[in-house]
């Protein structure tokens, strides 16, 4: 491990890095997924699509089931998502460091 990943990892553990990674999207079935950073760990979610049904009297609205579709637990695993999308987090550091890895066209 490198110096400059010590200080990446450093600067997640402190909550430097904390917040959304990238976009909300939509899939075709409806629902959101989107990635942030909590406390220094990658974890991306995914939301179903709400719905609303009729319970005799009125419309009833209902949310849709949230999942954890990927956490980022171990050091390495960290080090290899900011590789992956370090581009997307709004960091210099993270930036530079993403950009070692893209593919050469």
């Amino acid at each position: 491990m490198t110096s400059e990943e010590r200080e990446l990892l450093k600067r997640m553990d402190a909550g430097e890095l904390d917040g959304m990674v990238g976009d909300m999207f939509q899939t075709d079935g409806g629902s959101t997924v989107w990635t942030i950073i909590k406390n220094g760990i990658p974890v991306r979610f995914k939301q179903g699509p709400g719905g609303k049904f009729f319970n005799g009297k009125e419309n009833e609205r209902y949310e849709g089931v949230l999942h954890t579709l990927a956490k980022w637990m171990t050091d390495e695993e960290r080090l290899d998502f900011l590789r992956k999308f370090g581009w997307l987090i709004h960091d210099a550091a993270v930036n530079a460091y993403s950009a070692k890895f893209k593919p050469k066209k």
